[in-house]
């Protein structure tokens, strides 16, 4: 194999390798003041199919297996001609096979996770949940906590939500991605968690399991959205007056919680928690609001 190819070939794998990048959290001036002041516009990028999805629990042994079962046909195929290129050969013919063990993997996952939740879908299509939950955000931040909506302000605060049903279907996760800008300036970007438990006794939800979620066109959870929907605006407000929590202490726990038949262990912030919700900071400045409290050590 050639030099040009050899380069070419590399850099083919190297970028089919790489994820795609992670929101950083960011603040710049003091946001919260300019949205009272000049109040802002409001955008929501939402769709059903991102409201209704399971969630995604990716085989680690299953990734493993798969590696150790490629291995060998790499290192053969590898064989033969000069070293250098023989070496070159292997190192991104194992990327490749890297990358694809990865997307195979996570694509059962996410498709084990999509029949999981196929009768919740079923349950909310053609009943505009994604219009309806848009209505709910804008109901919400018509009340003014952060500021007046205004159709002619320079500032546009943009929502970009997905939500998650749990694997045990115990509980209700709202990833809200949150970006405030000033034409092409980005004044703040963040990414808030919302987790919440199912409102039903934990000890029955594995006899249960969806069935209570799909009464009357999917109500149930669509309270859940809703009071996920409350709990993400409150600490987007707590975030946008603190500056991020610039004055929280800096000091990494390692962090405990339930949330029905699952129990977690994260390392983070620890920012508030009043025993009915924690709020956490993780390492890479996501904000996590779980029910319960939270064990710190």
């Amino acid at each position: 194999m050639g030099r040009p190819l050899l380069q070419v070939a590399l850099v083919l794998a190297l970028a089919g390798c790489s994820a795609p990048q992670a929101l950083r959290p960011h603040i710049d001036q003091d946001p919260a003041a300019l949205l009272k002041a000049y109040g802002y516009r409001v955008e929501v990028d939402v769709t059903e199919a991102r409201l209704v999805q399971g969630d995604v629990r990716v085989d680690g042994q299953k990734m493993v297996e798969r590696a150790l079962n490629t291995a060998p046909v790499v290192q053969v195929s590898g064989q033969g001609g000069s070293a250098g290129a023989s070496a070159a050969g292997v190192m991104i013919g194992s990327l490749l096979v890297s990358q694809l063990n990865r997307s195979r993997v996570h694509g059962e996952a996410r498709n084990e996770a999509d029949q999981q939740v196929a009768p919740l879908r079923m349950a909310t299509a053609g009943t505009g949940l994604d219009s309806w939950f848009e209505r709910q955000l804008r109901d919400q931040l018509d009340l003014g906590t952060l500021g007046p909506v205004k159709d002619a302000s320079p500032y546009l605060l943009r929502f970009e939500p997905q939500a998650e049903l749990g694997n045990d279907f115990d509980s209700t996760r709202l990833i809200t991605e949150i970006t405030l800008s000033f034409g092409h300036e980005v004044l703040y970007k963040g990414r808030i968690e919302v987790l919440g438990a199912a409102p039903w006794k934990a000890d029955t939800t594995a006899n249960i399991g969806l069935a209570p979620w799909l009464k009357d066109q999917a109500q149930p959870y669509r309270d859940a959205l809703r009071a996920n929907l409350v709990e993400t605006l409150r600490i987007l407000a707590m975030d946008l007056e603190s500056g991020h929590f610039a004055d929280a202490p800096g000091r990494e726990q390692t962090l405990r919680y339930s949330l029905g038949a699952g129990r977690y262990v994260e390392r983070g912030r620890l920012l508030a928690d009043d025993g009915q919700r924690a709020l956490f900071m993780d390492l890479r400045g996501w904000l996590k609001s779980v029910p319960l409290q939270a064990a710190a050590d």
